[in-house]
Order: C-alpha cells, then structure tokens, then sequence
C-alpha cells in the first residue's frame, strides 16, 4: 500500500531523494507519510538502517521517520548521526535491506530531506522513488 498519491510522489521527489524548507510547506507529520510510503516499498520485516546529519531541523524529522518505518513493519536500527557516504557502505556491508538518511545533503541548514540507500548501498534512483 503506498501512502502518497503518484502524482504528489513525482513532484516531490528530486534527482535524489525528497528535500523541503524545515516548517514550510511539511512538517513532521509529511516525514512520517513519506517514510510509510518508502516501507511499503520493501517486505515486511526489511531491515533498514536509519541515519541523520547534524542540521537543527532534524531531530523531529528524524524521530518521526524512525516511528513510521517501526509501525510499517520495518526492522529499524537506528544509525544516529552518520555522514551519507557512511551510512551507505553500513547498509552495503552489514547487509541491511535498505536505509534512509536525514539530510539535505549541498542544501542550505534550513534545508531537510530524506534519502532512500537501496541494499547495495547506492541511492535509489528516480525510478524507485517514484513507485
């Protein structure tokens, strides 16, 4: 079951990943639809590593995305602050089913954006984002 319409997906989701102004526009409650939208992705029980980088905005993000992956049936091991390249070679070579990170990666602070690193450890291309 996806949790958000296609057409909202395909808007929302950049070359990689989904990235907004923290308190504009989305708010916690948008992190939490998002990451039931990505859980629903993978078979239940998918292990997924979770990981956020340093930016003000993110704890409540983060929090929130930890607890929709949880009750979407996910096996969620909390990362904590990690740097995307490490999370992706975490996810790659501890065998997680997929990972997610917290950050806007190049963006400005105010910036916040959620990631989907693929079991190998490569980001997910636009063609899994938007199913």
């Amino acid at each position: 079951m996806h949790y958000l319409p296609n057409e909202e997906t395909r808007k929302l989701f950049g070359t990689d990943g989904v990235r907004w102004i923290a308190n504009q526009s989305y708010d916690p409650t948008f992190a939490m639809r998002l990451a039931m939208a990505i859980a629903s992705y993978f078979p239940p029980g998918a292990r997924a590593l979770v990981g956020c980088d340093a930016r003000i905005a993110n704890p409540s993000i983060y929090n929130a995305v930890l607890s929709a992956l949880a009750a979407s049936g996910s096996k969620v091991y909390d990362a904590g602050l990690a740097p995307t390249p490490a999370l992706q070679l975490a996810v790659r070579d501890f065998g997680f089913d997929y990972g997610v990170i917290v950050t806007a990666s190049h963006n400005p602070p105010e910036w916040v954006g959620i990631k989907v690193v693929l079991s190998d450890g490569v980001e997910a291309p636009p063609s899994v984002d938007v199913e």
